[in-house]
């Protein structure tokens, strides 16, 4: 590892510091199709926090990244990277791993151990033996061990379409694949195995390497788990409908300045004084309101209000059952994610 020349390296992380925001985007299925037709209907979006696929014991404070993948001896300039399995760099994905959990902040320190556990070539996945994983918890004095066990990626021959061209490009598809298991001390078993894969892309063109593939891959392969291993960020998106009279514009208004406090007072005020269509309109937007507030149990009450307020089989209606069910997805996550943020309560 460049630049490493220490027997391992301490990374500690203030837990004020708690999230790097990984954003991707979620959108409410099948609302883009109708919202056109209705132009009171506005969308934004926000960052949620979402919970991991596993669940850390509390006490897990400090974790060792380690790798046990395989040396690499593999002779690029003799393989056909249109047809071809490559395994990844194992010192290039390790630190890489090290980079990402450390930038979360879950943990209160991380170590990365700089030397490879594995001195075969095998590309088979071969678990660290217990009394090794012992002993490593032991030396780096930490609580558990975090292991890139293998980075493998399969390329094959594809082609690429550039927008700005308006053409097709020949290209390489690799299927990438990383796995990563946690180790806990006196554990016959990995505590958990994580294995995931994706798809990278590159263009053929003269500059592409062997090499460019690998680091390429490697890195990547760091960031497949993160979202099963660590609460992770996404960008989502909703709606909120916008007009009909002066409060719901003026809130409108304060929505898109953010101000959200102010957007939802004004649609109390239509809520209370206003009927029919409406209140359901101001109902919907304040289980908008609530739901970014992580306050369910009230967006849901709001939710029912504006649902029984809404007419039968109408597009109101419709986005009310579809935002009925992304609610409810999100209130079992936010459930799972409070057991995993029990650790930063005073």
């Amino acid at each position: 590892m460049n630049g490493i020349t220490a027997f391992f390296i301490t990374f500690v992380r203030k837990k004020e510091k708690l999230m790097k925001k990984n954003l991707y985007i979620v959108c409410l299925c099948g609302i883009l199709l109708s919202v056109t037709a209705c132009t009171s209907l506005q969308p934004f979006s926000y960052e949620r926090l979402q919970p991991a696929d596993v669940n850390f014991p509390g006490q897990i404070r400090k974790v060792g990244i380690v790798n046990n993948m395989p040396p690499v001896h593999q002779d690029y300039k003799q393989v056909d990277y249109k047809s071809a399995s490559l395994e990844g760099d194992g010192d290039v994905a390790t630190e890489a791993f090290a980079q990402e959990v450390v930038s979360v902040g879950y943990f209160d320190e991380v170590v990365l151990y700089d030397q490879r556990i594995r001195k075969t070539t095998n590309p088979l996945e071969l678990p660290i033996p217990k009394h090794t994983a012992d002993e490593l918890i032991r030396k780096l004095d930490v609580d558990m061990l975090l292991s890139m066990e293998r980075v493998n990626v399969e390329l094959k021959e594809s082609t690429m379409f550039i927008p700005e061209w308006n053409a097709e490009v020949s290209a390489v598809d690799g299927i990438v694949t990383s796995v990563v298991r946690a180790y806990l001390k006196q554990r016959e078993e990995p505590l958990f195995t994580i294995q995931k894969t994706d798809t990278l892309c590159w263009e053929i063109t003269p500059k592409l390497s062997y090499s460019d593939v690998i680091k390429d891959v490697s890195e990547y392969a760091a960031i497949l788990p993160m979202q099963n291993l660590l609460p992770y960020w996404v960008e989502v998106e909703r709606y909120y409908y916008d007009g009909g009279n002066v409060e719901m514009r003026d809130a409108g208004v304060f929505v898109r300045e953010e101000s959200w406090e102010e957007a939802a007072a004004l649609w109390e005020k239509v809520y209370q004084k206003k009927k029919g269509k409406a209140k359901m309109r101001a109902a919907y937007n304040l289980a908008v309101y609530s739901e970014r507030k992580n306050d369910f149990d009230r967006a849901k009450e709001y939710l029912d209000t504006a649902y029984g307020l809404s007419d039968e089989n109408s597009f109101d209606q419709q986005l009310i059952l579809i935002y009925r069910m992304r609610l409810e997805d999100e209130c079992q996550k936010n459930q799972r994610l409070n057991v995993q943020m029990k650790r930063f309560e005073p």
